[in-house]
């Protein structure tokens, strides 16, 4: 049974749009002429709308009121529930204004930016949503996207940092969407590199690693998100554990379709539907079907994109031919989802690489190692704290009069080379 989506990315609604003086109406009427021409004809089983961020341009209720407007009419064009839409937040769904008015907000999204590992920038992300005076000061600047968002249930917040829907596929398998935030610490400072598309210059995001999923029996993921991973601070962490989790991504931000295939992966960088005009101005959108199949035992996900871009006459959408596979009008990708499982999870099925994956899984042992170690350590009273580091000689004279939290990293540090990582974790374990 093979289900499909219609995939939007960067739809920047305008103060202006709906108005008089609105230059991309005629663009929206194309998009909604193809999916009633083609997408409809080619398309089955067509379960909803995938927008991946940037919907408004400012952040502002205006602009969602009219997204809201021109997402139903896609969903009466394609004839299924207007809250069949699946959307995450991007950089220009942030209300700039508001953080340029707030130290609270500036200050937190500072400190999260300059955490020097990851397991310390998920740590202060976790005492601000976790500050009963405030727990939803990093989403106050996307009060407008939640407020767009809920109806179609895809809204994010301190009690639910990533949204999940699921679809039921053939082989007992199911699909499930993941929505994730990449705009925890997006604010006016994104432009101060210069364009924020630029990946030499550009400010990097953080991602929590809260934000990856767990690995769940017969389910193939697909993730939803804005910022592309080369806009991610510690990547090189992040993108081994994605990759092995997260089986199909889709990303916007870049204004570019692009696709990239690997044996572990799919990824799809969404071009923008509508683009701020300028010398390169190519609108575009896809369409993405799946399927699974049941071959020698093993299932297959299949999965066909179709890129649409607009013609050179700015008429109406058609095939981007330059991203399909050879011959078709679409990109043709297979992925054998028990064999990556049995690959990533199953003892003794590595492949030659076993000196490179057991160098990784070690990384992967202390990071999550030391995340415990964090996270349970500010848990207990300051006089508990005092008697782990005390046992263990890592309490240095240095530190009086200093709060953890502000020296956390450099007690981790001297754990590593001690070799008492364990040894902590235990003893904090014991005195909770």
């Amino acid at each position: 049974m093979e289900i499909s989506f219609i995939h939007l990315s960067d739809i920047h609604f305008r103060k202006t749009s709906g108005s008089s003086v609105d230059i991309d109406a005629d663009l929206r009427n194309a998009i909604l002429m193809d999916i009633k021409i083609n997408a409809k004809s080619t398309l089955k089983n067509i379960k909803g709308i995938l927008v991946g961020g940037d919907i408004a341009f400012a952040g502002q209720k205006k602009e969602y009121d009219f997204a809201r407007k021109f997402l139903k009419e896609m969903t009466e064009q394609l004839e299924i529930d207007e809250k069949s839409v699946y959307c995450v937040p991007g950089n220009h769904d942030v209300n700039q204004a508001l953080i340029r008015n707030s130290n609270s907000i500036l200050n937190a999204q500072s400190e999260i930016e300059e955490a020097n590992t990851i397991d310390n920038a998920d740590y202060t992300f976790g005492k601000y949503i976790t500050d009963e005076a405030c727990p939803d000061l990093l989403y106050k600047p996307i009060s407008e996207y939640n407020d767009f968002a809920v109806s179609y249930g895809c809204n994010i917040d301190q009690n639910r940092i990533v949204w999940t829907e699921e679809f039921p596929l053939d082989n007992n398998m199911k699909l499930k969407l993941l929505g994730m935030n990449s705009c925890i610490i997006s604010s006016h400072k994104d432009h101060d590199g210069g364009d924020d598309q630029d990946v030499l210059n550009a400010r990097e995001m953080v991602i929590g690693q809260n934000q990856i999923p767990s690995y769940e029996e017969n389910v193939v993921w697909v993730l939803i998100c804005h910022h592309p991973t080369i806009f991610w601070k510690f990547k090189d962490q992040i993108l081994p554990k994605l990759d092995k989790r997260v089986d199909v991504q889709l990303y916007g931000h870049m204004h570019q379709q692009a696709i990239d295939a690997s044996p572990e992966r799919l990824v799809i960088n969404a071009g923008a539907t509508q683009p701020v005009r300028g010398t390169d101005w190519l609108p575009g959108y896809n369409w993405i079907t799946f399927d699974c199949e049941c071959v020698n035992g093993d299932r297959i996900i299949k999965v066909k994109a179709y890129p649409r871009v607009l013609s050179k006459d700015r008429d109406r959408f058609l095939c981007d031919d330059k991203s399909c596979s050879e011959g078709k009008i679409f990109f043709d990708y297979s992925l054998n989802i028990d064999e990556k499982r049995k690959r990533n999870l199953q003892d003794g099925s590595e492949n030659k690489n076993e000196d490179v994956a057991e160098e990784n899984d070690d990384i992967m042992v202390r990071q999550d190692i030391e995340k415990d170690i964090v996270y349970n350590f500010f848990e207990l009273s300051y006089v508990q704290q005092n008697e782990v580091l005390n046992e263990l000689k890592l309490l240095r004279s240095e530190y009086a009069g200093k709060r953890y939290v502000e020296i956390i990293e450099s007690i981790l540090q001297d754990a590593r080379d001690n070799n008492c990582l364990e040894q902590m974790k235990t003893l904090i374990y014991a005195k909770l």
